[in-house]
């Protein structure tokens, strides 16, 4: 090994390069620090090499490939089919480019990119590896952004989510465990490709009407939907799947097995434990509303710390505490982090259910409108509906569900009436384009009075509960 014969003087340094990282170089490049990102690997993390990337590619094709009915409906003739290996070579493509971006995106704020292993000697001082070389950098302040990671199981038949999305064939037939939006998603976009999917599931943690919708829509798909408690996983050629419901065992076998298990945080190897750095039991950072560790000038954002291991928390969080270290005012305040699944068609939900709604001691009101009623949807032959819940005496909206085409793009029309406030009335008065499902939205507010012009009276009874 060569060691860098002096120790190098830094500003800020940056240790992960996904979504949080290059997040946090780039905002605090531009409020005046001098920053040094330092990778492992690639730029663009796990998110946009192996997971959330080539995860929604797939998802694109699948949605693709389940619009081809209503293109025949439309006129058009043809047999399409489908060359899952050219799919794979397009999301190898996508995976470049934007990784070229990032790449591109840090040059131009000057930021310094180092390539290496990071790990702590001193609450100062940090060691970069890469292969023989080794150096020594001290910094003024550190950002720890070096993600989570899904756990990797000795078979090559049973598959974590990065595995699952780095396949180069389409899998015959393929078992799923799991009911996070992570095996939701991969369960719709390979039995729409052509997949015999198998998913195993007791519940899925959403509203129960989306779970009713959810569950209603597995079965129109085709997708065998096995509740119950899995005893035991066998993997020697195939994989086998036990599982036993009210004293009764079945079986379910396929060539792969996915299992959307909790994903572990890149910390244990950072040696945070040698400088005085809190963990957790679970490997996780303990912080304060800002990123702060227990060591005053060592900072922790995104996965590495407590909350939804998710793309869009890790890029707030990096925004916040990189104007934090820039000396701004930032709004520690936690936002609405919406749940996004990329199904046929998508889901969206963001703020309380009834349940946690009533839970909280809210009476409060439902409103729900079924997409057959907008013209947009119907034109794009889609359903689904838009469930708004609000407090009937305050009339302040507390939460939306939906689940329908369009819902990917209204999650933010959603998130900013949360964070403003918004009352039933904010959102029924702004004028919306005719048609769009953006007055499925306003209809939606507007049942919880009975109100929507689209919706007879004996769908939009008002409920109030306590």
């Amino acid at each position: 090994m060569v060691v860098g014969e002096l120790t190098q003087e830094r500003d800020l340094v940056i240790l992960g390069g996904g979504p949080a990282g290059y997040t946090a170089a780039i905002r605090a490049s531009q409020l005046g620090r001098k920053v040094t990102l330092i990778e492992q690997a690639q730029l663009g993390g796990l998110c946009l090499n192996k997971g959330c990337i080539p995860s929604k590619v797939v998802a694109h094709a699948a949605d693709i490939k389940q619009q081809m009915n209503h293109m025949s409906a439309l006129g058009f003739s043809f047999n399409p089919t489908h060359d899952f290996s050219q799919l794979a070579e397009y999301r190898e493509r996508t995976i470049r480019q934007l990784r070229t971006g990032v790449e591109s995106l840090c040059q131009a704020n000057a930021i310094e990119v180092v390539h290496g292993t990071a790990s702590f000697l001193a609450d100062d001082r940090i060691g970069v590896e890469l292969g023989h070389q080794f150096d020594t950098y001290r910094f003024n302040d550190v950002v720890i952004a070096t993600g989570s990671h899904s756990i990797e199981q000795d078979s090559p038949s049973v598959l974590n989510a990065e595995q699952l999305y780095q396949l180069s064939e389409l899998p015959e037939r393929l078992v799923i465990i799991g009911q996070d939006y992570i095996a939701i998603e991969a369960a719709m976009s390979f039995q729409a490709l052509g997949t015999s999917v198998t998913l195993i599931a007791d519940t899925f943690g959403l509203d129960p009407s989306l779970e009713k919708e959810l569950r209603r829509l597995f079965k129109k798909q085709k997708i065998q939907l096995v509740t119950g408690t899995v005893t035991a996983i066998e993997a020697d050629g195939e994989v086998t799947v036990t599982v036993v419901k009210q004293g009764q065992e079945t079986t379910w076998s396929a060539p792969f097995l996915f299992q959307s298990l909790p994903r572990v945080p890149h910390t244990l190897e950072l040696g945070l434990e040698r400088i005085g750095v809190t963990l957790a039991e679970d490997g996780t950072i303990p912080v304060d509303p800002f990123g702060q560790t227990n060591r005053p000038h060592i900072y922790a954002i995104g996965d590495v710390t407590t909350g939804p291991a998710i793309a869009t928390r890790a890029i707030h969080e990096a925004k916040r505490t990189a104007e934090h270290l820039a000396g701004q005012l930032a709004d520690p305040t936690v936002p609405y982090y919406p749940t996004i699944i990329r199904s046929l068609p998508p889901i969206v939900s963001i703020g309380l259910t009834e349940q946690a709604a009533t839970d909280a001691g809210h009476s409060i009101r439902t409103g729900q409108f079924a997409l057959n009623a907008n013209g947009a949807t119907m034109i794009e032959a889609g359903s689904g509906f838009i469930k708004v819940i609000s407090d009937a005496t305050t009339t302040l909206i507390l939460g939306i569900h939906m689940i329908g085409e369009g819902a990917v793009e209204l999650a933010g029309v959603f998130s900013q009436a949360l964070e403003l406030h918004a009352k039933e009335e904010d959102v029924r008065f702004p004028v919306m384009p005719h048609p769009s499902r953006n007055e499925a939205w306003t209809e939606a507010v507007e049942s919880l009075l009975g109100q929507a012009i689209h919706l007879p009276p004996r769908q939009q009874d008002v409920l109030t509960k306590s």
